[in-house]
């Protein structure tokens, strides 16, 4: 495994790129404080102030090579439609996705375009033995991403994760090397 940190990545509609500290107010208008995002990520509502603290220093972040984490954007217009980020595990080659998309934006295959070159640049170019993501069980989009993306459901991960309203079942998909 090569970690080789954070780099531009661009699909035919999409550019996936480091977050800015200029990113913060776009970011708080559009999928951080939507309600979806919200209840999947576990987090609650952030206030302008709080997503500019948050990004302070984000460049210090990508010096780390085993840190992944892209803002998606349209090319056409810039406009920040999602994030994907993944967390390293090293001895074992393999990394774990997390993604959201602005609720503006779902439904038109931006998630997938961005996840499959997300998947691409992994194994080609860090080299993974393993990608792999999970969802919880009532969110069929996300489980329809990872589905076309080529990942294979390995299976259910009981009352794996805690939400507002209690535990909750995941699906685990992957894909390896072979």
């Amino acid at each position: 495994m090569k970690n080789i940190g954070t780099k531009m990545l661009e699909t035919d509609r999409l550019i996936l790129r480091r977050f800015k500290e200029e990113d913060a107010e776009e970011i708080y208008n559009g999928f951080i404080n939507q309600e979806g995002f919200l209840y999947y990520a576990n987090k609650e509502k952030r206030t302008l102030k709080e997503e500019k603290d948050s990004l302070i220093g984000i460049d210090e972040k990508y010096n780390q090579k085993h840190c992944y984490n892209w803002l998606i954007t349209l090319k056409k217009t810039d406009a920040i439609i999602g994030r994907i980020f993944l967390v390293v595990e090293e001895f074992n080659e393999c990394v774990e996705s997390n993604y959201a998309i602005d609720e503006r934006y779902s439904n038109n295959g931006y998630m997938t375009e961005a996840l499959k070159e997300v998947i691409r640049f992994c194994f080609e170019e860090v080299e993974v033995n393993r990608f792999q993501s999970c969802c919880v069980i009532e969110n069929n989009a996300s489980k329809r991403v990872m589905q076309k993306c080529n990942m294979n459901e390995e299976g259910i991960l009981r009352k794996y994760i805690k939400l507002r309203d209690g535990y909750h079942d995941m699906y685990m998909f992957s894909i390896v090397k072979e």
